[in-house]
Order: structure tokens, then C-alpha cells, then sequence
């Protein structure tokens, strides 16, 4: 059994609860074009959404730290909108 087969269901619905509300900080944080926040919860998403299963939001945060490290707030809009996709369809 892997990891992330025997995280209970509860738990998960947590970190996708979390991870929605920092879905609503970085749309702020992009409004007020703080890239350093934008890199910081990427970075902090790329590292842990694949411990839960959710391989894709991790590739998601990776391009969200990579564009934040850029200040491209054009392609981060996109990335937010796939983030925020991705969480409705879970």
C-alpha cells in the first residue's frame, strides 16, 4: 500500500478544502500582483499535492511558482482558472 492508498478519505477532503482557500488567496495575491506569495504557495503545493494523489495539481503549482518567479501575471491568470477547474472537477 503507497501512501497515499492509505490516507483516509477525511484527510483529503481537508487538503482540498485548504487548498480552495488558497485558491481564493493567490486570486487576491494576483490582483495585488504579489508574485512572492504566488511562488511561495506554488512551491508549497508542488511539494505535497502528489503525497495526497493529486499528481496533476502538483504540475499545476509548479507552473504557478514558475510564472510567479517570472511575474507573468498574464499566463497566471490561465494557471489560477486550471487550479481552480481542477478542484471543481475533484
Amino acid at each position: 500500500m503507497t501512501l497515499r492508498n492509505s490516507i483516509p478519505e477525511d484527510i483529503k477532503l481537508k487538503y482540498i478544502e485548504r487548498r480552495k482557500n488558497d485558491l481564493t488567496h493567490c486570486r487576491q495575491a494576483l490582483a495585488d500582483l504579489n508574485f512572492q506569495y504566488l511562488a511561495s504557495i506554488g512551491h508549497q503545493i508542488k511539494g505535497n499535492a502528489s503525497s495526497f494523489g493529486y499528481d496533476e495539481l502538483s504540475l499545476i503549482a509548479i507552473e504557478m511558482e514558475e510564472l510567479a518567479l517570472k511575474m507573468d501575471a498574464q499566463n497566471l491568470i490561465s494557471t489560477l482558472d486550471r487550479f481552480e477547474n481542477y478542484l471543481k472537477d475533484l
